[in-house]
């Protein structure tokens, strides 16, 4: 019998009861990191220039930066994977990743990260034709089409990502295997579970809005719930032991 995602998402709730501070502090790192990495590449100027190397240079740091913060966040998902488990506590590791294979974490997030980007290429440069300091009435009617692409580009990318969502704890579990096979095992893992993920991946669609709506600052609190409750998943279709939750009731 399948766990409903309403179920997984209160027990990573109960996971998280208490443990917030090291895991909110984990994610207030890495927002931290996204910030700085933002402002550095903004003030830098290659996004402005009209130069081709240096807008490839430009997007190649982009790509770089995501991928050193994505070896970062396994840090907190490792933590938040450990709590699930009910293993021995210990504080976040920001930098387990470097240690552990940090070559595997990035291809399979690079190889992620391509399949999803694929989808907003339109977007993208559309983005690219905007007008320099435009009028606020032409400003609008230029990033229309720019945002009914991205929205246009959401659906396949989620669907495209369904297969390879369970890689990281894969390789959390089995550090030394190559991403291919992490790939290829979080795509068995998923036979029969991409509907369930879906849909547990929709479900916290609000609180994207809400992240939105408080300027980031939910984030501290939305991604290692998210993390937590993607454990509890990993560890449901892994047919690992699921440890018994006191039943409380906690609104969100």
């Amino acid at each position: 019998m399948t766990i409903p995602s309403r179920e997984l998402k209160r027990r990573a709730r109960c996971v998280l009861e208490g443990k917030y501070f090291f895991a909110a502090n984990t994610a207030c790192s890495l927002m931290m990191y996204s910030f700085f990495v933002t402002l550095i590449l903004q003030y830098s100027g290659l996004g402005t220039t009209e130069k081709p190397a240096g807008i490839a240079f430009y997007y190649i740091l982009w790509v770089i930066m995501a991928l050193l913060g994505s070896l970062l966040e396994v840090g907190l998902i490792r933590y938040v994977y450990i709590l699930s488990r009910k293993e021995t506590e210990t504080r976040p590791a920001l930098f387990y990743a470097f240690g552990k294979q940090p070559d595997t974490f990035i291809l399979v997030y690079a190889f992620r990260y391509l399949l999803a980007l694929v989808w907003f290429v339109p977007a993208i440069l559309e983005i690219r034709k905007l007008p320099i300091n435009p009028e606020p009435l032409a400003l609008i009617k230029a990033l229309l089409p720019v945002c009914l692409l991205i929205l246009a580009g959401i659906l396949p990318a989620l669907l495209a990502s369904l297969p390879y969502g369970l890689a990281c704890f894969v390789l959390l579990d089995q550090p030394y295997i190559s991403a291919r096979e992490a790939l290829m095992s979080s795509r068995r893992l998923m036979k029969g579970n991409y509907l369930r993920l879906f849909k547990l991946w929709l479900s916290f669609l609000p609180y994207v809005l809400l992240i939105g709506g408080t300027s980031g600052v939910a984030l501290l609190w939305v991604k290692p719930y998210f993390h937590t409750t993607m454990s509890q998943f990993y560890m449901e279709v892994s047919k690992q032991k699921l440890p018994e939750e006191p039943q409380i009731s906690i609104v969100v």
